[in-house]
């Protein structure tokens, strides 16, 4: 109840060792993996669920079925998919549990047996030959292959022989306390939802090329030149942009330690919910340091324009984010310019290039936002999309205006505007809407990023304060960092940290399409006593009320009115202190609110007749 974990809360941890070719001639990748997987849920599993995303390309996809063709998130009539050669599950136990007891000092073989599977979609069923019973682990070995397509839904794919490389290997489905196995397809709109673990990945590309990944290089001295590595250090230590790859040495080739045959790149990641990387021959590669953090840029020379700046905008988004909300708990971030327009994973920002520096602030900020969610609160963005998409776009409002020290006030009207529309038409859904059944892309804008984002500026301006909203979203994030938090928990943190029953707001803004509409109704005024105020809300959702009085001397006051004042009914009358005349009375002045019609929001007194 109150929003944390309860004291049986558990969840499963997934480690991940994957080694994978890119053939760039045949624009395919062959991959193995070894994946150990330890139970610790009350439940003894018998079987498990893997999403192999891959195959949301093959043609007949439940994905390329519902979105078309040439939608952004679509299959665009790409021919893919995972192609899996086995399954096996690995054990040094014998199937009884118990260990073998031998004399010798031989180590005992491993149980390899292969694996029973069926397709779904873009979810595979696997009986286990063996039983994980609880607080046990397994080891699962996977051998695949699959066809890099060009426009990966716009979370990977290819761009002449630059590769942005996500959903490149078979992942265990979440297996939680509230749903059990987390089984819903992906279907391309909606994103993710994984375990953490470990990620040791290795990836195997042309000599040429440089990668950009999740985790920390392991082997530098065998893909970096030692002037690169001297640079690498010297960046991590600096303010200023360091350029680890510069133009003139990929125009002569010193940018790599060889130019024929290929090498192998590995990673390492820890605590993470997955990995992706990008390889390109072309890039240029920027880096900077803030707290023992390497923010890094990566772009070809043809978005030099638009780019040279991108690592000093990345480290001032970790900084803006770690010093208001939650320290950034990764050791590097690479922002990676490509064809696709904007997607994260741990560690890694997808961006397009971008037509000017404040687009590509707009949409690396946002990217980078994405690392503490989902990536550090692992909420399931299938289900729940606002979950990241919301709470990044409401913290983006403060990393923008601060890099440009600007007052995008005139953003957040627009904004207001465009959710006050969608919830007005025929198709209008609650927030709370599984990402995959938007109903159009005004839904998907609004109910995933939009409107969350402005109901919490309305949240924290209007009915909590900056200082106690500010306060239970940091704690929040605390409390869920690197686990599974579902939308109640949110709430329940929220009402806790700020002693306040907000079931009012949740069911307005989050459950239902309710509109707000305040309204002035009239103002009664004689000699005999105060003037009143008669207050109307018009619509099913209630927001505290701030009302503007202006005075027959001049004179105006602004009148701050709780929620509360509604639990009698939709009409409230004010009292306004002796000894003034009311000529003007506005709700809503600053227009900060979703007040869906504004024209009965101000009352002014009648102009007096003239004396003929």
């Amino acid at each position: 109840a109150s929003g944390s974990q309860g004291p049986r809360y558990w969840q499963q941890r997934v480690d991940y060792r994957i080694r994978a070719t890119l053939d760039t001639s045949a624009k395919r990748l062959s991959g193995s993996e070894f994946i150990r997987y330890r139970n610790n849920s009350p439940d003894t599993l018998r079987f498990v669920w893997f999403q192999v995303d891959q195959n949301l390309f093959r043609p007949g996809s439940t994905g390329s079925l519902r979105f078309e063709s040439e939608s952004r998130v679509a299959a665009a009539n790409f021919e893919g998919g995972f192609e899996i050669e086995s399954v096996m599950q690995v054990d040094t136990v014998p199937p009884d549990g118990r260990a073998r007891r031998r004399r010798s000092r031989t180590a005992v073989p491993p149980l390899r047996t292969s694996l029973k599977s069926r397709l779904d979609d873009t979810m595979m069923y696997v009986e286990l030959a063996r039983p994980i019973p609880p607080g046990r682990s397994t080891t699962f070995e996977l051998q695949y292959e699959f066809s890099v397509p060009e426009h990966g839904a716009d979370r990977m794919g290819r761009e002449g022989s630059l590769y942005q490389i996500a959903q490149w290997y078979p992942r265990l489905a979440v297996y939680d306390d509230v749903n059990g196995w987390n089984t819903d397809p992906y279907l391309g709109q909606g994103e993710f939802y994984l375990e953490y673990g470990t990620i040791e990945y290795e990836v195997t590309v042309p000599a040429g090329y440089i990668v950009a990944g999740t985790g920390v290089l392991q082997n530098p001295g065998d893909v970096l030149t030692p002037v690169q590595r001297r640079r690498l250090v010297l960046a991590l230590k600096s303010d200023t942009t360091v350029r680890i790859v510069t133009a003139p040495e990929l125009g002569s080739g010193s940018a790599r330690p060889a130019r024929e045959g290929s090498l192998t790149w590995r990673f390492r990641a820890d605590n993470v919910r997955d990995a992706a990387w990008s390889a390109s021959p072309d890039y240029l590669w920027d880096a900077v340091g803030w707290e023992g953090i390497l923010a890094q840029a990566f772009y070809r020379p043809s978005a030099i324009a638009i780019w040279k700046d991108a690592a000093t905008m990345s480290r001032y988004s970790i900084q803006e984010y770690s010093t208001r909300w939650f320290s950034y708990p990764y050791p590097q971030l690479s922002v990676v310019e490509g064809p696709v327009s904007g997607m994260e994973y741990p560690m890694v920002a997808m961006e397009a290039r971008g037509d000017s520096a404040p687009d590509l602030y707009s949409v690396l900020t946002h990217e980078i936002g994405h690392m503490w969610y989902p990536m550090v609160v692992g909420s399931d963005e299938r289900r729940y999309a606002w979950m990241d998409e919301g709470f990044d776009t409401f913290i983006n409002t403060f990393s923008e205006e601060g890099y440009w020290k600007r007052d995008d006030s005139a953003t957040r009207q627009r904004e207001r505007q465009l959710v006050i529309g969608v919830d007005q038409m025929p198709t209008a859904q609650p927030i709370l809407t599984p990402a995959d059944r938007y109903r159009n892309n005004n839904n998907l804008l609004s109910l995933a990023n939009v409107k969350p984002s402005i109901v919490l500026l309305s949240l924290r301006s209007k009915v909590l304060g900056p200082q106690v909203f500010d306060s239970a979203l940091r704690e929040y994030t605390r409390r869920w960092a690197f686990k599974h938090p579902q939308p109640a928990d949110f709430f329940r943190t929220v009402e806790e940290v700020s002693g306040r029953d907000l079931a009012w707001f949740w069911r307005s803004f989050f459950y239902t399409t309710a509109a707000l509409d305040q309204s002035v109704e009239i103002v009664k005024q004689d000699s005999a006593g105060p003037a009143q105020v008669t207050l109307v809300n018009l619509g099913d959702a209630v927001m505290p009320v701030e009302l503007e009085l202006g005075f027959e001397d001049g004179s105006a006051e602004l009148v701050k009115l709780p929620v509360e004042i509604w639990y009698g009914g939709n009409r409230y009358v004010y009292q306004v202190p002796p000894g003034k005349t009311v000529v003007s009375a506005r709700v809503n002045p600053d227009g900060a609110l979703l007040d869906a019609v504004t024209t009965n929001d101000a009352w002014k007194r009648p102009a007096t007749a003239a004396t003929p």
